[in-house]
């Protein structure tokens, strides 16, 4: 949901209880969106998500997570090597 700042300002408690209720609040000025507001880190409740229609179950069960590539190389290495080609 978008919310103006001036909105945002007349009713702060009933965005407040939204958000940690997790919510996800985007907060605009003159359209553009600036901030979003929304539940802390690590507590959004799947099924209420979910319910809300903003996140969609996964369809297969037994998924291997993504796991990251190893290297000895920094992240600035990386780029420059990309560049060179």
């Amino acid at each position: 949901m978008d919310v103006a700042i001036r909105d945002l300002k007349a009713k702060l408690s009933a965005y407040v209880k939204r958000a940690a209720a997790g919510e996800l609040i985007t907060v605009t000025d003159r359209g553009r969106p600036v901030a979003t507001l929304g539940p802390p880190a690590g507590r959004v409740d799947l099924d209420d998500a979910a319910s809300q229609g903003w996140l969609t179950r996964a369809s297969r069960t037994g998924l291997e997570p993504i796991r990251g590539h190893q290297t000895a190389a920094t992240v600035q290495q990386l780029i420059d090597e990309d560049r060179a080609e």
